[in-house]
């Protein structure tokens, strides 16, 4: 399976788990490439069977660039499963109605895409770290999308 993991990270968070989701994909023999969202176009990734998208929760959304690549896909017709990841701040500190993975997923209505899987993660602090367990967290959620998806 080809699959394109698309991270905006502004504190390494999101690099971190898009870097994980890399080599844990790799190891089970999928043709994996990741990207910054800064450094690809959608018509580069529009091949790819699974789109990964990780970004932080920015002011308790979706931030603008990962929204913007999510309905430029939609425009061209990219048709393939989509599995989104978040990370945000602790419960505690977390502003009501925090919506990074719902403004995600409505970014890339009309696409013609499955989402195959949503995850959320904890980070202690905007710089990290993320929360203990969150690699465990990030396989489960990964052998859930290849198992009942692929």
């Amino acid at each position: 399976m080809r699959v394109s993991i698309i991270y905006q990270s502004t504190h390494g968070n999101n690099r971190l788990v898009a870097n994980h989701v890399r080599n844990a994909m790799t190891l089970l023999g999928h043709d994996v490439e990741s990207h910054n969202v800064y450094d690809v176009t959608p018509q580069e990734v529009s091949a790819s069977d699974l789109l990964v998208f990780s970004a932080p929760t920015h002011i308790q959304r979706a931030p603008r660039k990962i929204r913007s690549f999510l309905k430029s896909l939609a425009r061209i017709g990219v048709y393939g499963d989509y599995a989104l990841i978040a990370t945000r701040l602790p419960d505690a500190l977390k502003l009501p109605n925090a919506r990074t993975l719902d403004m995600m997923e409505e970014s890339f209505e009309g696409s013609g895409g499955r989402i195959v899987g949503k995850l959320e993660l904890i980070s202690d602090d905007m710089r990290g770290p993320l929360e203990e367990g969150w690699e465990e967290k990030v396989d489960a959620f990964l052998a859930d999308i290849i198992v009942t998806d692929h």
